[in-house]
């Protein structure tokens, strides 16, 4: 392999070494943002469950809502929290759950009283 032609000047390749560093630079950069990833959730893990009820009802409480009035949250930010127990939460703050094309989310919509 000669070299692959990039933006350059007519008549610039760019090297295969030059290639095999920023591959080697972006793979750093991969195993660095896994490694922070994995400290975070493994503190996450450590925070008791009652301060997590009560941080996602605080959430549930004052997240701003989407277009279409729901407040998403991310259930991976709440590790000890089932489903049902964050349906049950938010049951108590007024709001229902929505359960269906959720891709992954919790959306949370304030119940309407009639």
């Amino acid at each position: 392999m000669a070299g692959v032609p990039l933006a350059a000047p007519p008549g610039g390749v760019v090297s295969p070494v030059t290639l095999g560093w920023i591959g080697a630079g972006v793979a750093a950069l991969v195993l660095v943002n896994l490694l922070i990833a994995f400290g975070s959730r493994r503190r996450r893990r450590q925070v008791p469950p009652g301060r997590l009820r009560e941080e996602l009802r605080g959430e549930i409480r004052n997240g701003a809502p989407n277009v279409r009035g729901h407040i998403r949250v991310n259930p991976a930010r709440y590790p000890g929290i089932s489903a049902g127990e964050a349906e049950t939460i938010a049951g108590e703050e007024g709001f229902a759950r929505q359960t269906h094309g959720t891709k992954g989310m919790w959306l949370f919509l304030r119940r309407v009283s009639d």
